[in-house]
């Protein structure tokens, strides 16, 4: 993990797009907006964008320096090592509410007779063995698996639609109470989870083989994943239905108990299962591997890969602790994170951060200028 690793632009679209579609497309995204929630996500992807674009301005600013380097480049080395520190807590916390979702998901879902505990071991397991092979390892496995979760959706779709499950009717009447519940859904829900949470590809893009790739690719990868969780949430409402689709607890694995055909095509099951382990491992790998990265920056650790044990101990020991039950740590995830965490994080801080860069620069060429005007 610590020599140069290079990551192509392909395998940096096929990350954000695992990243953001492979656990986000099992919940009921903006379902307070009830049959308009695909416009809330809408919304919510053009503001991840712009996001998005704060966060690949900074990376163009310094292109060879991790985020959390950034931070002292910008504030200074006392100032921004304590930033830096203040973020790698939130990578480890979000990690821990990652796998703890992703306990919880297996579960309710499959292994009820499963302890949360055992389900955590094992995936940190799987994250830290990805960790100690390294982010190239990561990202060329990020190419197969995105072809795979690609082929599952289209099964998936193709199956549903030949068993005419599909409702339009259920999208109706649209904006029927108005823009007031579309905009309170889409901001900041909608917007910190999932696309928000880029912010964490602010370790990652240092690693891109060609700096230019961060827009070219970031973007459109961001815009790419907002389109096929709007259609998840378009399909899941069409054969739900509103109330349906607001209850559930993971409205696709419950779209896909409605596919019958013939008596012969259904319990597809297990196609959601490879998409809920796939995509819970790509998101806590990610989450975990700048967690890790930040620590053995701040630390100055040799060898980075020295810190995943402690990192690791710490993420299941907090996916355990953070919540008494499922009930809790949803709400916690609606209620409190949303607000006091990803606004800060994903908002406030990298926005600041680069409006504090750019008076930076300007004042530096202006002094620059002055100085060889002085010049004799």
């Amino acid at each position: 993990m610590n020599r140069k690793t290079t990551i192509s632009g392909f395998q940096f679209f096929c990350m954000i797009f695992l990243f953001e579609v492979g656990t986000s497309s099992l919940y009921g995204l903006a379902s307070d907006a009830k049959q308009d929630a695909w416009i809330s996500l809408l919304l919510g992807s053009l503001f991840g964008c712009i996001l998005f674009y704060v966060y690949i301005k900074l990376y163009e600013l310094y292109p060879q320096q991790t985020f959390t380097k950034v931070t002292q480049e910008i504030l200074g080395e006392y100032a921004g090592k304590l930033v830096a520190i203040v973020y790698m807590v939130y990578f480890i916390y979000i990690a821990a509410r990652d796998l703890r979702d992703f306990e919880e998901l297996l579960v309710i879902t499959i292994f009820n007779a499963s302890s949360l505990i055992l389900i955590g071991i094992l995936m940190m397991f799987i994250v830290m063995y990805g960790a100690h092979k390294g982010l190239e390892t990561f990202a060329r496995a990020n190419e197969f698996i995105f072809f795979l979760i690609s082929i599952i959706i289209l099964i998936i779709v193709g199956f549903e639609s030949i068993a005419k499950i599909y409702q339009i009717n259920n999208l109706r009447p649209v904006l029927e109470n108005g823009w007031k519940p579309v905009i309170k859904a889409s901001f900041p829900l909608a917007t910190t989870f999932p696309f928000g949470e880029v912010i964490v590809f602010t370790m990652i893009m240092p690693h891109l083989n060609k700096t230019n790739k961060a827009l070219k690719v970031g973007i459109p990868a961001l815009i790419f994943s907002g389109m096929v969780l709007i259609f998840f949430t378009l399909k899941n409402i069409m054969i739900l239905g509103v109330s349906g689709y607001e209850r559930a607890t993971f409205p696709l694995l419950t779209a896909i108990s409605y596919i019958n055909i013939a008596n012969f095509v259904q319990r597809l099951d297990p196609l959601i299962v490879i998409i809920m382990v796939i995509g819970g491992f790509v998101k806590i790998f990610l989450f975990f591997y700048c967690a890790v990265t930040c620590s053995a920056e701040l630390f100055k650790v040799k060898k980075s890969s020295d810190v995943v044990y402690p990192i690791s101990l710490l993420v299941v020991i907090s996916s355990l602790w953070m919540a008494p039950n499922v009930l809790h740590h949803f709400k916690e995830g609606l209620e409190i994170v949303p607000f006091y965490m990803h606004i800060p994080f994903q908002m406030i801080i990298p926005t600041a951060l680069l409006i504090i860069a750019l008076i930076q620069k300007k004042t530096k060429v202006k002094n620059e200028m002055e100085g060889a005007k002085s010049e004799p």
